[in-house]
């Protein structure tokens, strides 16, 4: 019989990431983005953490601003429209933080790897690239079966911790995404561990009844927290848009002063007030 795995966010996030950890966070740059599990790992103080993640924005600078990142694994980093992430930049000007460079299919096909238990994957796009100059870790061979063919290994991406934020979970970890997926159901499945981030808790029934289903099954899954607008200020489409106006109040500020602000000795409710309460959450649902 399957047993329930919901508990609070701090309870997630004590039990299951551990300092030196490498991280997997889902979504996109400013759509999905487990931005309430961020915020937690700053108050907890956790440190030494790699993050990997498909295309980075607000959760890898708040990260980095909280002095969690000692390693980003990224294909991009920034802030879109509203310029360069601050704080990874800083870092790296700085020497603060080490960058593995990494494209959106190297990271595609280390998760692979990781999922059937190989060394690599080879990749023949990246013959001719500069990935060989900046990367120590991977290596040009002869396709061994004789057609001659030039490949490139890429190492596998065994993550400790996948951090998703979801439309829809049941208490057992079944989790439906609405819309792009990108590689959260990746993620979540070569993880060692998973945290799913819900809007909503629904029963297994709605589960079986969405379109899709759970891209997430409840055997990859350790825990399960429900926030709403816990994407914030990211997107969770169909419920929600990106929030600009606060990302340029992020950008605007200097890292602790919004850490104290929007943070530090906050509950997610109280962030919400924060941030603008029912004004900003009726601007932002779709």
């Amino acid at each position: 019989m399957a047993t329930s795995k919901l508990i609070s966010l701090e309870e997630a996030i004590s039990l299951h990431v551990q300092n030196g950890d490498l991280i997997g966070t889902g979504g996109l740059s400013f759509w999905r983005k487990p931005i309430s599990a961020c915020r937690e790992i700053v108050r907890q103080n956790k440190k030494d953490l790699t993050i990997c993640t498909f295309v980075g924005g607000i959760d890898v600078d708040m990260l980095i601003g909280g002095g969690c990142i000692s390693e980003v694994k990224a294909s991009f980093v920034g802030m879109e429209v509203f310029g360069m992430a601050p704080n990874y930049r800083k870092a790296i000007e700085t020497g603060q933080i080490k960058v593995r460079e990494e494209s959106e299919a190297t990271i595609a096909l280390g998760l692979k790897a990781s999922y059937l238990k190989v060394p690599f994957m080879p990749l023949k796009g990246m013959i001719g690239t500069d990935f060989s100059k900046v990367r120590d870790d991977i290596k040009q061979f002869e396709d061994p079966l004789g057609s001659g063919t030039q490949l490139m290994a890429f190492p596998k991406i065994d993550l400790d911790i996948a951090i998703v934020h979801v439309n829809y979970c049941d208490e057992f970890g079944n989790a439906n995404i609405e819309g792009a997926v990108w590689l959260d159901d990746d993620m979540a499945k070569t993880a060692k561990k998973t945290i799913i981030i819900c809007e909503k808790l629904v029963e297994t029934e709605d589960i079986i009844h969405l379109p899709r289903r759970a891209q997430i099954p409840m055997q990859s899954v350790e825990a399960v927290v429900k926030v709403p607008f816990g994407a914030h200020p990211t997107s969770c489409y169909p419920i929600y848009t990106f929030d600009p106006l606060h990302i340029q109040t992020y950008m605007k500020m200097e890292f602790n002063n919004y850490k104290n602000q929007f943070i530090l000795n906050k509950t997610h409710a109280g962030y919400l007030d924060a941030v603008g309460g029912a004004k900003t959450i009726l601007n932002i649902i779709i």
